[in-house]
């Protein structure tokens, strides 16, 4: 019971300082920075090499996180094409990437653990992935999902109309395809790996899907619409682990980005 009492506490810690991190470098406040590098040299001082290695990754997250927002804002003042410019500004998410591949290169933990090709007949559980009250296999249970999304956003995309359509179209495949394959190789990819291996799978899902939720409030978001994002970020990373492969989220993601960016929730 201590034990479980004690790695509950260390859990509940961690998911604090990364989310503190998270909100930190998008707000700019200093003595939240202070914050983050006092918990963090508490945990390095009083817990072990798993954690040890979490406020590694929290560390090299956070430096690329600054490179990405500064190479968002400044790699398209001087762009002229739109398209161009929305490539630019989501392949900047190659920043945070970086410093994480070379974290587990000198480390020798894995990168990209999910990368790889996904067992589609494994049970997921609705809606606690885990556990629930009606289970099917993650193929099922993707179909379904983008079938609900569909089904949601045909509506307002439909309310837009198709001269809207016919000019956001190149925008649209760009945005959605780079968008969506980078933050799924951050999130799913990256982050996924290093925390399920430092804090078990679950917390990983958790701290992975809040962090996710809540960096959209640099691309604009209110934080109230970050928080729902979060929930989705639960079952990306839900399906992620089900299906031992970041394939399933991607495909998620690209689809869900392309209804968004139509219904005008992204562009107006």
């Amino acid at each position: 019971m201590v034990i479980i009492g004690r790695k509950l506490i260390r859990n509940a810690a961690c998911l604090c300082l990364f989310i503190l991190l998270v909100i930190t470098i998008q707000i700019k406040s200093y003595p939240l920075a202070g914050l983050w590098i006092l918990g963090s040299v508490l945990l390095w001082i009083f817990f072990d090499k798993s954690i040890k290695a979490f406020v590694m990754t929290n560390l090299c997250f956070g430096i690329g996180f600054i490179f990405y927002l500064y190479a968002a804002t400044y790699w398209t003042v001087h762009v002229d094409t739109k398209e161009l410019s929305v490539f630019l500004n989501r392949f900047s998410l190659v920043m945070v990437l970086i410093p994480m591949a070379l974290l587990s290169r000198f480390s020798g933990s894995p990168f990209l653990k999910y990368w790889k090709k996904p067992v589609w007949n494994e049970m997921i559980s609705f809606p606690f992935i885990w556990s629930g009250f009606h289970q099917t296999k993650v193929k099922t249970f993707l179909i379904i999902a983008l079938t609900v999304n569909v089904l949601i956003f045909t509506p307002f995309v439909i309310g837009k109309g198709w001269p809207f359509i016919k000019e956001i179209w190149l925008l649209t495949i760009i945005f959605s395809l780079t968008n969506a394959i980078f933050e799924e190789l951050i999130w799913r990819g990256a982050l996924l790996s290093s925390f399920s291996e430092q804090l078990g799978e679950k917390w990983a899902v958790v701290l992975t899907s809040l962090g996710f939720g809540l960096q959209h409030y640099s691309l604009g978001f209110p934080w109230a619409v970050c928080i729902a994002f979060s929930i989705g970020g639960l079952f990306y990373g839900g399906i992620t682990i089900k299906s031992k492969s970041i394939v399933p989220s991607i495909i998620w993601h690209i689809t869900l980005n392309i209804l968004m960016f139509l219904s005008g929730l992204i562009i107006k």
